[in-house]
């Protein structure tokens, strides 16, 4: 943290001492100033959301409306062998079953990332799988089974042991309760930014219209 600081200073110190154009004084002028607003308008719309309190009663209302939204996708505990060569690949999923599956992995096994290799037994949804995988685990009824076809990837061919798979299912109220009011708390930020502009504009407008009353009066 200290030496990203250090970092920034001398970076700040160069760029200061560099020479600009008028034109691209002009343009960081105009960038300062847009973040400088950006800050402000998001600082004054974060306020109005810190502000406002949410009941339950809406964010059930919600649910209630929107269920087919708050669902868990199917989960799945796997293992895989990866191999590179097609033939070797092959010729070990015709060999493989779950009997056998970790003895074969041990001495075949040609994945390099440690992690990969030591798979821990949690279900993981398979929305965060290789897409390859989870195409061929929705074309499979069964779990605890060899899947009957090798797996390309882009450097080699997995054998994929599918161990447990759960279906998937509707979130409780409380399980989706979390992610309704980040949703509701970012719409509600997004009015009040909106707002906030709005109601600057209007000042603005209010203000000329003022000074030109005055103006007309003194003639």
């Amino acid at each position: 943290m200290e030496d990203d600081k250090v970092l920034h200073n001398i970076l700040l110190k160069k760029a200061k001492e560099a020479e600009y154009s008028s034109f691209e004084i002009e343009q960081i002028n105009l960038q300062t100033e847009t973040l400088f607003i950006r800050y402000f308008l998001e600082r004054e719309a974060a306020k109005v959301v810190e502000g406002t309190k949410i009941e339950d009663e809406v964010l059930k209302k919600i649910y209630d409306e929107n269920k087919e939204f708050y669902t868990f996708p199917e989960k799945v505990k796997l293992d895989t062998i990866f191999i590179r060569e097609q033939d070797k690949a092959e010729k070990l999923l015709k060999e493989v079953t779950v009997a056998n599956f970790n003895e074969i992995k041990e001495k075949n096994d040609e994945k390099t990332d440690v992690t990969q290799k030591n798979v821990d037994d949690n279900f993981i949804f398979i929305t965060d799988i290789h897409p390859a995988i989870a195409e061929e685990i929705f074309n499979e009824n069964k779990k605890d089974v060899i899947l009957a076809n090798l797996v390309p990837v882009q450097e080699g061919f997995h054998i994929v042991y599918l161990k447990d798979k759960e279906d998937k299912r509707q979130a409780t109220f409380e399980e989706a309760k979390e992610t309704i009011l980040n949703d509701v708390k970012r719409n509600l930020f997004g009015q009040a930014y909106n707002q906030l502009i709005a109601d600057i504009a209007n000042e603005k407008v209010t203000l000329e219209t003022n000074e030109t009353k005055e103006e007309n009066q003194e003639k």
